[in-house]
């Protein structure tokens, strides 16, 4: 719980809003997702779960909605955060097992970070493509998921990372320089 504690504070601490951003993809996410009051999680999605972070939920939400991917790769036992996925884009092609296809977007549940080895993201990076993008959950909830989250943005390959605390966002951009944001959402 300590680890928690420290690792809020020092998200809020760094962290910025829209107007401490000067690139213009992360601001227009911002202003146009995750801070668009007209996107909405439909209620009725979070009254059937107990123990849902209903923040957490809204920002998966919005963060699917705003780029509507078409094909949605799901790593781990996420039963809530598939039907969540499914209201924001309900006609995504949604698979649970790679395959040599390439996938819009990539969900990694926290449970899955301890089994992604080197090889198991290179797996992944094959599958993605420029305008692909992984959302990871629950970045902070260790220091084995902090550790994933500093390898990741290290990654050659990896051009843009948003930390908004409850899920981590990566993207392949080529045209965009190496970046990371700290946002609050």
């Amino acid at each position: 719980m300590r680890f928690r504690i420290k690792s809020y504070l020092q998200f809020l601490w760094h962290s910025k809003n829209e107007h401490g951003v000067h690139s213009p993809f992360v601001f227009h996410l911002l202003t146009q997702g995750l801070y668009n009051k007209l996107i909405k999680l439909p209620v009725a999605a979070l009254s059937t779960y107990k123990g849902i972070n209903p923040k957490k939920s809204r920002l998966l939400y919005k963060v699917i909605q705003y780029f509507s991917p078409k094909s949605i790769l799901i790593v781990g036992d996420t039963t809530f955060e598939k039907e969540v996925i499914l209201l924001a884009n309900p006609k995504a092609k949604i698979d649970i097992d790679i395959d040599n296809a390439i996938y819009n977007c990539i969900y990694i549940h926290s449970q899955e970070f301890s089994l992604l080895t080197d090889e198991r993201i290179e797996q992944l990076l094959i599958t993605s493509e420029n305008d692909s993008f992984w959302i990871l959950e629950n970045i902070h909830a260790n220091g084995t998921t902090e550790k994933l989250w500093q390898t990741l943005k290290q990654n050659p390959k990896v051009t843009v990372t948003i930390d908004i605390y409850y899920f981590g966002l990566v993207f392949f951009r080529r045209e965009q320089v190496k970046e990371h944001f700290i946002i609050r959402a």
